[in-house]
């Protein structure tokens, strides 16, 4: 479902967590999906919602200023409608990560927003690859990165998925350093 077409958003790479609550909200909303979506690519049901996003808060220094980016996005009303990370996965190389728009805010190029920030702040810090992982059939978000001139790679060592669901999902790269 596509949001109002008169929808502006607010995009912003946060130092601290603004709102927790809103935050927790939208992650255990974006983990729910996540988990349908891998139980659909044929996944094992090894984590429920509520696991994958208590292990996000341990975890949280990964994607803040110095070696990561928390990005949200906030609709013209300050709702919390999106969001993405990057993570340093070594020291040239930085990984996306839970790129996630709300159904409301969908329609408006949101997703690739968000991404585009998670880009330029990645060769604002130098480094010269990304890196993401995406379950199989996951079309909008792998849409989205082959539009960018992400391309389809074997497996990266880096990568934050367990190595044993390693078949479930597809990986790409994106050459910063290349035009």
């Amino acid at each position: 479902m596509a949001g109002a077409p008169d929808m502006t958003c607010r995009i912003s790479s946060v130092t601290e967590v603004p709102d927790r609550a809103a935050l927790d909200e939208m992650l255990l909303e974006y983990y729910g999906v996540i988990v349908r979506k891998f139980a659909a690519a044929g996944g094992p049901p090894l984590y429920t919602p509520q696991d994958l996003m208590a292990s996000f808060w341990p975890n949280l220094h990964r994607v803040l200023p110095p070696t990561g980016r928390l990005v949200l996005a906030h609709d013209d009303g300050g709702r919390l409608v999106g969001c993405g990370t990057l993570q340093q996965a070594r020291p040239d190389a930085g990984e996306l990560k839970r790129l996630y728009v709300r159904p409301e805010a969908r329609g408006h190029r949101l997703g690739r927003a968000i991404v585009d920030a998670r880009i330029e702040a990645a060769r604002a810090m130098g480094w010269t690859t990304l890196l993401v992982n995406a379950i199989r059939g996951n079309r909008d978000m792998l849409r989205i990165y082959e539009s960018i001139g992400f391309r389809f790679i074997d497996r990266y060592p880096e990568c934050s998925a367990p190595a044993e669901v390693a078949g479930h999902f597809v990986y790409m790269q994106l050459d910063l350093d290349r035009p």
